[in-house]
Formats: C-alpha cells, structure tokens, sequence
C-alpha cells in the first residue's frame, strides 16, 4: 500500500545552534565543559560560517523544512545587552532558508543558556524567567514577518533531568526537590512566552509549541510480580504525557512536536523504576545502545490524537556503523508515520535528526546522527547514501508500507 502524505507536508532535518554553529564560548555548556575537561565543542561543524553550503544541501536532498535554532547566549552577551550582529546573523540565516524555499522551525532554546544567566542563579530562580522573556520578545518582534512556526523548548525534562537528577550535564545538580522547581519556573516560562508570542504577532500567522521528546517505557521481561510493568508506566506518565497534558489544559499548544528515538525497558527500584540492567531484548540496538523501536512511533503518533492538535515529528534519527542500518532506521519511522496518518492522526511533518553530525553533547563527537557526514578535520560535507532515499520520499511525498 502506498500512503501519499498532504500536499503541504513539511519534509526536513534539524540542527541546534551549539552543537552546529561553533565559536560559542558564553554558554554554561562552554564553561562546563572547561570545568569537566571533557571534548569541547570547539568549532563544532563550523556551521555558522558554512550555514549557506550547509541550506543548499538540504534543497539538494529535497528538504522543504528545516529546524534550527537561536543561540540565546550570542544575542544577549550579557543582561539586557543584544548584541545586534548576532541578530542580523540570524536574520541573514532566516532569509536564506526564504531564498531557498525552506521553512524555518526555530528553538528559542535548546538546552543551552547564557553563563551571564547560570550565575544569576538560573532556571532554579523564578525572577529569572523575565530575562528569558526579554529574549522571547527581542526575536518574536524581530522575526514576526519571517517565522512562522515557534519552538519554545526543546525537550525540557531532558535537560532538567541530565541538570538536575542525573547531574552529567550542567549545572551538575543531583536533587528531585530543585528539579521540580526548574521545571515549575520553565513551564511557567513556556506558557508565559506562548502568551507573548501570540500578542506580538497578533494578526500575523504562527504556530508555537514544545519539542517533546517521547519514549516506549516496557517492562523488563524478567519476572518481577508486575512490578517492572508498574515502573515503566510510573516513568511513562512522568515523563510522557503529564506536561503536555498541562499545556494542552493550559490552552498553550498549536500542534504537538515530539522528539522520538526508541523504545526503554524499565526494571522496577522505587517509584519510577530504573532502566533496565539486562541486555537481552528482542530490538536491534543502534551505535549509541537504544533500542530501535519504529512501532513505538505509531504507538506514541497515536496516543496523541487525544489532543485533537495537529502534530510534528520534530527529531527523529540513530546513529550507526552501516548504511543499511540508517536506511532501515529511517524507512521503518517514515512508514510509522505513514501508518498513523492513515489511521487518522493529523501529522503536517517530519525532521530526521540531524541535517548533518555535530556536537552531541555530553558524547562529543563520536555519535553520527547526520544525512550528512562531516569530516571535522576539513569541515567537508558528505551525504549518506541513505539520505537519497530519504530524499527520494520528500520528492514523491509518499511511501509504501
């Protein structure tokens, strides 16, 4: 069976500004990666001097779309400063995606922020929300005739989680009592910055929301009285869908983005459980060790049709040693969601993570998520093979599954 995708689907690939652009060095992730001695990024793809070659292969690859992000630390340098070159770059980006046909999605964050900002105490502190307000307002009303679709955070329990539970990423915190209160000042952040949003643009089109990233919680197979199944639905409501469900109620939502990569088994040890210890389940496991669960993604796809939102896959993507297993990855979640949008759920897109390598965070530069091979060495781009079939299926706008 062949689905054939809406006339208007948004075929793309995404990027964030740190783990892209390089030269940044006024971030917490700059400075926690000094403090750490781990890999910098350094000059990352050194994608904000080659960001033009970088659009002009998206095209190449048939790409309508793309996502990006705004580097909060570059356009405010220090509290109440804007640093007006850093605009225009951004502007100049946005006019080139315009010249070249590619609609923007923009990340006003992506888990980074301005050191400035950290040492003022950060998310934990609740006046500090007027800072991020300040930076929401500075680019809604300098964007409004060029950006239609708005991201606000991405992926906000990841980076409270890592920050402020795990504590691998900055600021190294390891305590439930501050998480709850980062995410309590982030999601009145969000709603607040939805709010101003919409204000500004007042009569121009938008559409703004959340990149949610979303996992397949199981139950470790191995016998445990159900108490396994118990964690992972514990970690499935936490983590899943309790936060969009407050910005559903909220009214604060125009389409649901979610971030997808794989299925987690769970093993019960308290509460919410804990991943599980054994390595025995049934899924392939991808280069960096999730399991590839392309079910998953229509399971999820589906579970959101309680919104009655339209939704868009914001990432999707693996890293892998061979190109047959980046074309399965990837032909596998395409035909999940031709699957669900046959069932009935409203999808207007999806973005394959990432347009190209980069800076993967806390595992630097060994994951190689791309379309696109860098060679950090040269800077020199490479397309995957399995891009072209990627390519292939954003020129067509349809798949068989």
């Amino acid at each position: 069976m062949v689905i054939h995708f809406p006339q208007l689907f948004l075929w793309g690939a995404a990027l964030s500004s740190y783990q892209a652009e390089g030269g940044n060095f006024d971030s917490d992730w700059a400075a926690w990666e000094k403090e750490k001695k781990l890999q910098t990024a350094g000059k990352a793809c050194d994608h904000y001097s080659l960001f033009k070659e970088d659009f002009r292969l998206a095209r190449q690859l048939n790409l309508n779309s793309l996502r990006i992000s705004f580097e909060w630390a570059r356009i405010y340098p220090a509290p109440g400063t804007i640093a007006h070159h850093e605009l225009n770059h951004y502007i100049e980006v946005i006019n080139t995606l315009a010249a070249l046909g590619l609609k923007p999605l923009v990340s006003l964050h992506h888990f980074t922020n301005p050191l400035w900002f950290i040492q003022k105490g950060g998310w934990l502190t609740a006046s500090n929300i007027d800072f991020f307000l300040e930076y929401v307002r500075t680019i809604a009303s300098a964007f409004k005739n060029k950006v239609e679709y708005w991201i606000i955070f991405n992926e906000p329990l990841v980076y409270i989680y890592n920050g402020f539970v795990r504590g691998n990423w900055p600021p190294g915190t390891h305590s439930l009592t501050v998480a709850q209160k980062v995410l309590a000042n982030m999601t009145s952040a969000y709603i607040t910055a939805y709010q101003e949003i919409k204000r500004i643009y007042a009569q121009t089109p938008c559409q703004v929301s959340i990149s949610k990233h979303l996992r397949v919680f199981s139950g470790c197979p191995h016998f445990s009285f159900g108490l396994n199944d118990v964690a992972a639905f514990v970690r499935d409501k936490l983590f899943n869908m309790q936060l969009l469900e407050r910005l559903h109620n909220k009214h604060c939502m125009d389409f649901v983005g979610i971030n997808y990569y794989c299925r987690e088994y769970v093993q019960f040890d308290g509460f919410a459980g804990r991943e599980c210890a054994h390595t025995d389940h049934r899924e392939r496991r991808n280069h960096v060790g999730w399991y590839v669960y392309p079910q998953g993604l229509y399971e999820l796809l589906m579970r959101l049709k309680k919104f009655n939102l339209p939704v868009i896959v914001t990432e999707n993507g693996s890293t892998e040693e061979k190109n047959t297993d980046y074309r399965e990855y990837m032909m596998t979640h395409v035909q999940a969601v031709a699957r669900a949008l046959k069932d009935g759920v409203d999808i207007r897109g999806y973005f394959w993570w990432a347009l190209m390598d980069n800076f993967e965070w806390d595992k630097g530069f060994k994951e190689r998520f791309g379309l696109a091979n860098i060679d950090y060495g040269t800077f020199e781009r490479s397309v995957r093979p399995f891009a072209l079939e990627y390519a292939k299926i954003a020129a067509h706008n349809k798949v068989e599954i």
